[in-house]
Formats: structure tokens, sequence, C-alpha cells
């Protein structure tokens, strides 16, 4: 089987000894990635009992000691529906019938032998935190589910390639500014890596999850490409978050910005439910949905210019645990 990517200028395809003898024999090509594995990484308004995440994001101090994790104050400007920025959510789908997006999700396309579902739960929590009412971010913004991960939560990378690939062209045909969040990672992959270079070089802006292994993300993609937004995570006393030796927030000179990412609360897999997940899956969204925000309230910028503008609005040198090699 073949799928060309347009927009990556590159396909997938299942070759046999021949075939892929001759293809690397050819002049033509820049590189060949054997497919893998990706995996999920789990007038201005005061909102109350918001979660600790957003009470985070829109505060430049700590949070009170003891603050209850869903009980705060979110700071934000209202915006009509029709702020126009779309947010592509590269996941195992969402449930786009949840009440927290208000009729604002919709599904996109899906790549894999998947339902057009999220049977695992998620990509609903990471949209979210994007988007939802109650619980994201940019309560205005578009959700649109790309589901490349399965209900199990793994992925092929070819699927996330052609996710991407997707998304780009829907961002190119719509001209709307646009966001692609991807909480998901893979050990070291060019071909992923290609993919995010020519979204971001295309005006999108990508926001990437740095992965939960504690180590630092060099060896991750998309992660450690430094022209996508790789989010690190935090916890509600401003540490790096990290459960033990070998699970916790990525660290290194790949992560651009960390965010809340501890037990954060946010849109579950039924129409009306909420759970509670942590993960640098969880740090991303934040980050996604201030990049929307941001672009419905100042107007576009250029994917490096925003990275320089979310740079500024954060806090500098209030969060511990975070290793001195990091950016």
């Amino acid at each position: 089987s073949l799928t060309v990517f347009s927009v990556m200028n590159s396909f997938s395809a299942e070759l046999d000894d021949d075939d892929l003898k001759e293809l690397t024999q050819s002049p033509d090509v820049e590189m060949i990635v054997p497919d893998s594995i990706a995996y999920p990484h789990a007038g201005a308004l005061v909102q109350k009992d918001a979660p600790w995440g957003l009470a985070r994001v829109s505060s430049r101090t700590k949070l009170p000691a003891g603050s209850s994790a869903d009980r705060l104050s979110y700071d934000f400007e209202r915006l009509p529906s029709s702020a126009g920025v779309d947010v592509y959510v590269l996941d195992t789908g969402v449930n786009i019938h949840h009440i927290d997006f208000g009729g604002r999700a919709h599904w996109g396309k899906t790549f894999g032998p998947y339902l057009n579902q999220d049977g695992h739960g998620h990509g609903t929590h990471v949209a979210g935190t994007v988007a939802g009412k109650r619980w994201g971010v940019a309560k205005a913004a578009s959700i649109i589910a790309v589901k490349v991960l399965s209900d199990e939560g793994p992925g092929k990378t070819s699927d996330i390639v052609a996710g991407i690939n997707w998304a780009v062209a829907e961002a190119k045909r719509k001209g709307r500014p646009s966001v692609i969040n991807m909480s998901l990672g893979a050990p070291a992959n060019d071909a992923m890596d290609r993919a995010v270079v020519k979204a971001v070089a295309a005006g999108v802006h990508v926001v990437v999850s740095a992965g939960n292994d504690n180590v630092d993300a060099k060896n991750t993609s998309p992660a450690r490409v430094p022209a996508v937004i790789t989010v690190g995570a935090t916890s509600i006393t401003d540490e790096r978050w990290v459960s033990s030796k070998t699970s916790g927030s990525n660290f290194g000179k790949s992560v651009d910005i960390f965010a809340p990412g501890d037990r954060i609360t946010s849109a579950g897999m039924s129409k009306s439910s909420v759970t509670v997940k942590t993960g640098t899956s969880m740090a991303a969204p934040h980050v996604a949905g201030l990049i929307a925000y941001l672009l419905a309230t100042e107007g576009r910028r250029t994917p490096a210019n925003m990275l320089a503008r979310v740079k500024h609005l954060a806090p500098d040198g209030v969060l511990s645990g975070i290793p001195s090699d990091t950016r």
C-alpha cells in the first residue's frame, strides 16, 4: 500500500527487499525511515472553581500553599465564539459531543484502522484542557480531532505523519490561524521530525509533549525538534513533575517551557464525565490553548515569534527541580 503526503513531499509504503534496495539507490530520495510506534505521554473575566492548571497559567506568582486542585480562579478575556482559531488535536480521538466543548469540537480525520471515536480518553482530556468551556484555556477555539493513536494508546508513526500532513493541508485550505497539539512521542524518528518541521514552515504552531521518562528529551521525537514548542510538566507546587526514577517530566535543552501537568482535571470519555490525568501530555495542551488564545486576542504571529511571546509571558526562575542544562 502507498500513502502520499503531499505537504511533506514524502510517502509511506510497504516494500519488499528488492523495492527497498532500488529506492535506497535513488538519487531522488533524501531519507528512508522504518515505521515505528509512538505513545501518548497521559472584558476581564474570572472563572471560579477552575482547575489549578488554568489558575497557574494566568498567574505570575506561585499559587497559595495548600491550594485546592480544582477550586481556584482563572483570569481570561471573553472572546466571541467566532474567534477563528483551529486547534488540531493529534491523539486517540476526541469525544466531540462532550458538553464541555459546546459544539466547538469537530471530527477531522482518522488515520489507521480505527473507528471515529476516542475509546481511550486521552485525546478528549487533552482537548478539554485546550478549549473546554470549564476546563480549557482557549474557551472559544475550535477543536479538530485527528485520530492517529489507537484506543489502546500506541500508534504508528506513519499514521502520525499522515495526520500532520492532513492538518497542515486543512489549515492552508481554510486560511485560519492553526495550532497542532501532539501529546505523544516516540524514540528518535527522522520522518516525524521532518513532518513537524514542514508544518512549522507552513506557519502552523506545533506544540508537543516532552515525554514522561524523566530523562533528557534529546532522543524523543518530535520533542527534540527545535522548530516546535516542547513542553515539560510541573506540579501544583511549581516543581518539575517527577513520580519515580523512571517516571517524570523529561528535561534538557529541547524543552522550551514548562506547564501544569500533574493531576490535571479535564473532560472524560463520556458526554459529561470528568477525569484526572498526569503527564507532559497534560502540560502541552495548556500551552496550545494559550497560543490559540493569543492568536485570537493579539493576532497572527509566526511560530518563532509566538514562542518568544509565550516565553516572555512566563515568569522566570520560579520552578524547582529543573536541571541546569534545560533552557
